[in-house]
């Protein structure tokens, strides 16, 4: 049985709507009867530690036999055999049964032992990533169903498990850390966003005219892109956030933050470049936004926009069977309040007064399984059927006011 859960710092689990929904998304998984304590620990080692003070705090005495030698640690109203999850930070997104199947392993392996699940940055080597949804992570999960656990070798032990588990008894004892054996439990998989406000996005500094000195980012987060672009090209960074939380952090990463709503932020200068970065789905109404971004754009300035695909194959699939799960991150992302496909991005900016003269997707490619060339067969080609918009993830779109 779990009893303690001990969480690492990331971002503040309550800090946005999509953090939010994240946090309670994994707390309706946690078991409730565990004590959930959030630390400061940002590497497994210090987790680890904090994880040991915090389960000698519940208090632990010797149960004996009656010549009065000890038999075993018991904790608090638990015993040694109660487990301890670890989770590194809170913005973890646990495929169905992950924490049965850590404890189940837990209960084969030794008592100096500890188990971890894999996950979106360390992944089984023969079940690369394939999903995009909630949905698909099921589905991903369910590829290792019929796995067996089992100890690993040193080559395959890993340093910083996202998500591991460890008996009370073994977090007490002396062994050391990197001397106890470890299990990695293909059945267990986790999905880790904590990165969604931070990201490079490197797949976007093409779309960026190399002319382009002085460029905006609106909606930003954390500044990453801006940063990663100065890092490239000569220019002059500007980030909109209504964020205070990401602008604290921006501020040593770019020239100049305008924090607080974008339709009111005191905004006197113009850009060579003003980027949108899966930020107009989020918007009630994506057309005002571009329309303000003119008064912004010099005479000859260009919009740059990465907007999430709705058509996209794994979206389908989930229809296919019959669901929607609203998840913190991607497609199908919480506070998402638009939805595009090619043609409505291409309606969208054509409306707002700007011509679009470069777009091109991100692919995800469908899995083996995928298949719709029966589809159009059978409908006698009813059905055109737009292969490219089905691997598009998303669209990255250039554009200049005309």
């Amino acid at each position: 049985m779990i009893k303690l859960v001990v969480i690492g710092k990331c971002w503040d689990p309550e800090g946005s709507d999509e953090l939010r929904f994240g946090w309670q998304a994994l707390q309706r998984q946690l078991p409730t009867s565990a004590k959930v304590v959030h630390t400061h620990a940002t590497n497994f080692e210090e987790l680890w530690v904090e994880a040991t003070v915090l389960a000698s705090e519940l208090g632990s005495t010797f149960d004996a036999n009656l010549d009065g030698t000890e038999t075993g640690i018991r904790m608090g109203t638990g015993t040694a055999n109660d487990q301890v999850l670890m989770l590194a930070h809170p913005h973890l997104a646990l495929a169905l049964g992950c924490l049965e199947s850590l404890e189940l392993t837990a209960q084969l392996a030794e008592s100096e032992d500890f188990v971890w699940a894999y996950d979106s940055k360390h992944t089984a080597p023969e079940h690369p990533i394939s999903y995009c949804t909630w949905r698909g992570l099921e589905r991903h999960a369910a590829l290792s169903a019929n796995k067996l656990p089992a100890p690993l070798a040193k080559d395959m032990q890993r340093d910083a498990p996202l998500v591991s588990m460890v008996s009370m008894g073994s977090l007490m004892s002396a062994t050391p850390l990197k001397a106890r054996t470890q299990w990695g439990v293909p059945q267990a998989f986790a999905h880790d966003y904590s990165d969604y406000r931070s990201g490079e996005r490197l797949e976007v500094m093409n779309m960026v005219p190399a002319f382009a000195y002085k460029i905006l980012d609106v909606g930003g987060g954390e500044g990453g892109f801006l940063q990663a672009l100065k890092k490239t090209r000569l220019c002059e960074t500007h980030l909109a956030e209504y964020s205070a939380q990401a602008c604290e952090v921006a501020q040593s990463r770019v020239d100049k933050v305008w924090q607080g709503d974008f339709f009111v932020a005191p905004i006197t200068e113009k850009f060579d470049c003003i980027t949108f970065l899966d930020v107009l789905e989020h918007t009630t109404e994506p057309l005002r936004w571009l329309e303000k971004a003119r008064e912004y754009l010099s005479s000859q300035g260009t919009l740059v926009a990465s907007i999430p695909n709705v058509g996209h194959w794994s979206v389908i699939a989930d229809l296919l069977e019959g669901r929607w799960d609203y998840a913190p991150v991607g497609i199908h992302c919480i506070t998402h309040l638009r939805f595009f496909t090619r043609h409505g991005i291409e309606a969208l900016f054509e409306q707002a007064g700007f011509e679009i003269d470069a777009i091109e997707a991100t692919h995800v490619m469908p899995p083996p399984w995928w298949n719709t060339a029966g589809m159009a067969a059978a409908t006698g080609n009813a059905l055109n059927i737009d292969e490219n918009n089905l691997s598009a993830y998303a669209y990255l779109v250039r554009a200049k006011l005309k």
